[in-house]
Order: structure tokens, then sequence, then C-alpha cells
């Protein structure tokens, strides 16, 4: 397995662990050189149709919109094993090392296997350009855009978020609010496409930008439009620098 083998955009078809199975979460993987971005939003997010933004849902259903996951930052590959270096991680730091074994089967899927866990992936190859990679800077914080002339993913946030491991179970149980919620939304993860030069929200950890124009780009600068908690559009300009694509 080589670098160039795992470039373009891949969409998990399964996972599978003892005693487990899902094959409904969205999940896509974007790799442009040695970034990476990946996004993994469940199917099923109640609530979504009766509140016009977060803050108006119950704290179960913030709890469910919690199990999304997204990261950005960079791959190392060792003979048939990847480590994906999680430079920004939406479920904060500390995080547990994320390395496979990768393998082609038969039918061309990119297989899976944990290292440090015991999972298998099965990984579909979409058809897809190359992608590039840059940089990108706000006055709060900083992140990955990876995109082509259709597609692209936006991870933005902050190196050393936090995690909140015991925020879902609270918001559960009654012991936290659903203001208690709001830092774990100050990071975003948008996957998207472009459509007459706006970028569109197509799957996000922010569930009300999906469908929306969030994301418009004059050469290295770009504009970021998001409903904050209380549904308050914000605004957030991007500085752009290109990444090398190798090492």
């Amino acid at each position: 397995m080589i670098l160039s083998d795992l470039q373009g955009h891949w969409r998990r078809n399964w996972i599978r662990a003892p005693g487990f199975e899902d094959t409904t979460t969205r999940v896509h993987w974007l790799q442009a050189g040695r970034w990476c971005a990946d996004i993994r939003i469940p199917l099923l997010r109640p609530g979504l149709g009766r509140a016009r933004c977060l803050a108006d849902l119950a704290p179960a259903d913030l709890a469910t919109l919690l199990a999304a996951e997204g990261f950005a930052g960079h791959v190392t590959l060792k003979d048939d094993i990847c480590t994906w270096s999680r430079e920004w991680n939406w479920r904060g730091f500390p995080c547990a090392v994320d390395a496979g074994r990768l393998w082609v089967d038969t039918a061309g899927h990119l297989i899976e296997d944990g290292v440090h866990a015991d999972y298998r992936e099965e990984w579909q190859r979409q058809p897809t350009p190359p992608f590039t990679a840059e940089a990108a800077r706000t006055d709060s914080g900083d992140g990955l855009l990876i995109s082509h002339a259709s597609t692209f993913m936006l991870a933005l946030g902050h190196r050393a978020a936090p995690a909140w491991p015991d925020l879902a179970p609270a918001l559960r149980d009654g012991t936290a609010t659903a203001r208690d919620a709001a830092p774990a939304f100050a990071s975003v993860y948008i996957l998207g496409h472009w459509q007459d030069g706006a970028g569109i929200a197509d799957l996000s950890t922010q569930p009300f930008c999906e469908g929306h124009a969030v994301l418009t780009r004059n050469g290295l600068a770009a504009r970021l439009a998001l409903p904050a908690f209380d549904g308050r559009i914000v605004t957030h300009d991007l500085r752009l620098s290109p990444l090398p694509q190798d090492d």
C-alpha cells in the first residue's frame, strides 16, 4: 500500500466489530496527498423538523447529535498500516490512536482492519478528480479545507479542543442542559458541493446548515456563514494557504 492508493473520496459501506455492525452512518473520507478529512453523521437525527436551531432541541436529541464524528490531519503509511493523525478532532482531545491495516478485496473495496481495536471497515472509492488541501485560519481557530471543482470538506476548530466524554450521558439523564452542549458545537465539519461559486453543505456536525450555501471564496480568502447554537447566522473570514501534497 502506498500513498497514491489512498487519494480521492472514500465512502464507508459498513463497519463490523464483535457484537456490533453499522451500515447506515454516512461516513466520508477525503484524501489529498498526505492530508485527510473525515466526517461521520448518523442517519437518524431526531427533533430537527420541530426546531429552528440547536438551542431548540431537547437535551436527549442533542446527545444523539453528539454521536457524529469529524477529524482532519494527515496520514502515515508503513507497509500496509495506515495511521490517521488527528490534528483536529470534533470530539476533542485526548483521543485514541487511529490505525488500521489496509488491503484490497477481490471486489476492489478497501478493507481496514483495526490495529488497536477489533473492527473491520469496508470503503468504496467514489469517482472524483484529485483533491487539493489548504490550511484554513480564522481569528478564533484554524482547520483544513480539502476540495476540488465540485466537492469540498471543511474542518474548522481548535487543535487543543478538550474532549467531552461525559456530556452525552449527562444530557440524557438530565444532569446537563441544552446550553451545556453549546461548546461542543463550536467546531464544525462540513461535506458539501460547489454550485454557482457557492459551497452548499450536504452533511455537517451543524445540521441546521445542511442544504444551505455556507461558503464562498475569492482566491485565498473565503467566508463561512453558519448558524450559531442559538440560530443567529455568524460569518467567519477564512485565510487559506496551500499545503504540500506529500512529505
